[in-house]
């Protein structure tokens, strides 16, 4: 099966003495912030929690055009900022070099009699 869209992963290190705030910051995620990853191509976002690790797998039509949609959009930026306090590391919007901490893939099983 061929797919149309890029696949990317990132975790974020939430403080354990906050990881039921984290947890409930995500029962309301703004409307903004879901708007604005729809119009950046975004196909499906899953976040996944243990302990005090957040794993984030993000699809999107193309990664760097969800980045460039993102840049300084509002709705983001503040919902970026407000979790933050809940989290030792992940995403980091004021850094200019790497504001979302992707994963390298180096390793894939796939169905796909074409891979």
């Amino acid at each position: 099966m061929f797919s149309d869209t890029e696949r990317a992963v990132y975790i974020q290190h939430i403080d354990p003495e906050q990881r039921e705030e984290y947890l409930e910051a995500h029962n309301t995620v703004p409307d903004g912030v879901s708007q604005a990853m729809k119009r950046g191509g975004v196909t499906e976002f899953e976040l996944y929690v243990r302990d005090d690790i957040a794993v984030c797998i993000l699809e999107a039509e193309d990664i760097d055009a969800y980045l460039e949609s993102i840049d300084d959009d509002e709705s983001v930026e503040e919902w970026e900022r407000y979790v933050a306090q809940f989290k030792h590391e992940g995403v980091n919007v004021d850094d200019d070099d790497e504001p979302i901490p992707f994963m390298e893939c180096i390793w894939t099983l796939s169905d796909d009699a074409s891979v």
